[in-house]
């Protein structure tokens, strides 16, 4: 267990995806559910200011802006939560690591700083244990780019596709610079997949399909399955990872002149329902917290010079 000191600050990165919160040793879905009284059923719950927020039981909706609501800061004391419990902490001095969409990074990063740090002393529970944590500060990097901030020089013309629940980011590095040119941040996350999909299965039941009953023939592919619920998800998949294909190649994106690195949750479902994963010059990055503990590497590299 990590003994706390209480003039030590620690750095707790957090990857604030609509579809995933991650930290770097832990993730859980992003839902988040107010409730004035006590849960009777879930123990997964934040109680904080008299109020108790149930995490987890199904995805937030894109909303573009994650300020326009308090379900990123509620997330955010889970993730706290969850990363403290990891490293047998209940109290701490904390900078917090985080990251936004390539295009968007400078634009809201200060809205997005001064959304996180509106309490710097938070006192809440999680899972009926108690946590106390001092918020000291807050770096904001771009995502994407922090997950492979670490992978070498990256000679030659690279691309770094990003696919997020909300948005796919991309950015091109050459010869270990990135350009700023290349940045785009594009609203076409895996939502829309999942959507899509919902639209045709339900026409076909004539009800509505719940997202867990579909979400994991996305991270897993079919598996052998062939029933007519698989092939409308591997037709309607496959037509989107194509679509994600003719986009990279709009950004700059050429087979076998460009090494491509493919991040996020979205990379499971581009794997199974394209081919991209047989071409030589693409590297999948399987971690899901690749992000965050991205963001934790650069807060530190910038905690470490500010003290040199």
């Amino acid at each position: 267990m990590q003994k706390f000191n209480g003039n030590t600050r620690i750095i707790i990165g957090l990857d604030h995806g609509y579809g995933n919160m991650k930290t770097a040793h832990r993730v859980f879905r992003t839902g988040v559910e107010c409730f004035a009284e006590e849960p009777i059923v879930s123990m997964n719950y934040i109680k904080y200011k008299d109020k108790y927020y149930v995490i987890g039981e199904n995805h937030l909706i894109y909303q573009g802006n994650k300020t326009d609501s308090q379900d990123f800061f509620i997330l955010t004391l889970a993730g706290l939560a969850e990363e403290l419990k990891f490293r047998g902490l209940h109290e701490a001095k904390v900078i917090l690591a985080v990251g936004l969409p390539l295009a968007w990074a400078k634009s809201q990063a200060a809205d997005f700083k001064k959304y996180l740090m509106q309490e710097q002393e938070l006192y809440f529970s999680f899972r009926k244990e108690t946590y106390r944590v001092h918020l000291c500060g807050v770096e904001v990097f771009p995502q994407g780019f922090a997950a492979v901030c670490s992978a070498g020089t990256m000679k030659g013309f690279n691309m770094i596709v990003d696919i997020g629940n909300g948005t796919m980011n991309v950015m091109q590095i050459v010869d270990g610079r990135p350009l700023e040119k290349s940045l785009v941040t594009d609203k076409f996350g895996v939502s829309i997949c999942m959507k899509e999909i919902q639209k045709e299965l339900s026409k076909s039941a004539g009800e509505s399909i719940p997202e867990i009953m579909i979400e994991p023939m996305l991270i897993n592919g079919l598996q052998g399955r062939t029933d007519s619920v698989a092939k409308t998800v591997s037709q309607i998949a496959e037509q989107y990872a194509g679509d994600i294909l003719k986009r990279l190649t709009d950004y700059g994106y050429k087979d076998n002149l460009v090494h491509l690195y493919v991040i996020g949750g979205g990379g499971c479902l581009f794997r199974h329902y394209s081919d991209i994963a047989s071409k030589e010059n693409v590297t999948f990055i399987e971690d899901i917290c690749a992000n965050v503990k991205g963001y934790e590497y650069l807060a530190a590299q910038k905690q470490h010079r500010r003290t040199v």
